[in-house]
């Protein structure tokens, strides 16, 4: 296993352990799973629907077809369902919890950040949102050292000329496809998320990790 894959594991047990510390779950809280993945052929003790007790109490959500699909063929009792993050069809406070790993930098420019944060907080009592922090020296999805420091949206430019292919496991360079990636600090975490606990998650020297909690009795 690479540095990364160490440091992302151990990075994503961290996170499971401290949503169980500060949610406390129940058998009977209905939780809301947005962006669920499931990793029924490898580690087990990576995702939220792998590792959590109740799963027919789990909504998952997730744009790809294919995740859910797979979610459904192992776990029948959950109700996993393509559906936009930004746009959900549910009723004010309908879930006891939202959870959500690294989903928001992905669904484009701030405005859209903030309309999913807004339809977290609208449909959960209470929620768990994390993202990667822009200013860790390091990013880990595209493997480039110090790039998201460029002002602005100018590590965009740089990504498109340098990235990792996750697939190949070797980097491409040119003019790359956009990785449709917007990293997040903590300012503009507590800007999504008003009232809310931005955790910083610290694996190595550095915080890796920004961790929205709030609703009700989360402190």
């Amino acid at each position: 296993m690479s540095l990364f894959a160490r440091l992302s594991k151990v990075s994503r047990q961290q996170k499971l352990q401290l949503f169980a510390r500060l949610m406390q779950p129940t058998p009977a809280m209905r939780v809301l799973d947005l962006g669920g993945e499931t990793n029924p052929g490898g580690d087990r003790t990576l995702q939220f629907i792998d590792t959590y007790a109740w799963r027919d109490k789990i909504t998952a959500v997730n744009l790809s077809s294919a995740h859910i699909a797979t979610i459904q063929s192992h776990y029948p009792e959950i109700d996993a369902r393509v559906g936009d993050a930004r746009q959900l069809p549910w009723p004010d406070k309908y879930f006891d919890v939202v959870y959500s790993n690294a989903v928001i930098e992905h669904v484009g420019d701030f405005e859209r950040q903030r309309q999913m944060a807004k339809e977290v907080m609208r449909v959960g009592k209470r929620w768990f949102v994390t993202t990667p922090n822009r200013w860790y020296p390091y990013e880990f999805h595209l493997r480039l050292p110090l790039v998201t420091w460029l002002p602005g949206s100018l590590y965009l430019s740089a990504a498109r000329m340098v990235q990792y292919n996750h697939v190949k496991r070797c980097y491409q360079f040119g003019n790359a496809k956009p990785t449709g990636l917007r990293l997040l600090d903590g300012r503009q975490m507590r800007t999504l998320f008003p009232q809310s606990r931005i955790i910083k998650q610290r694996v190595t020297f550095w915080p890796e990790t920004l961790i929205a909690v709030g609703g009700d009795g989360v402190y």
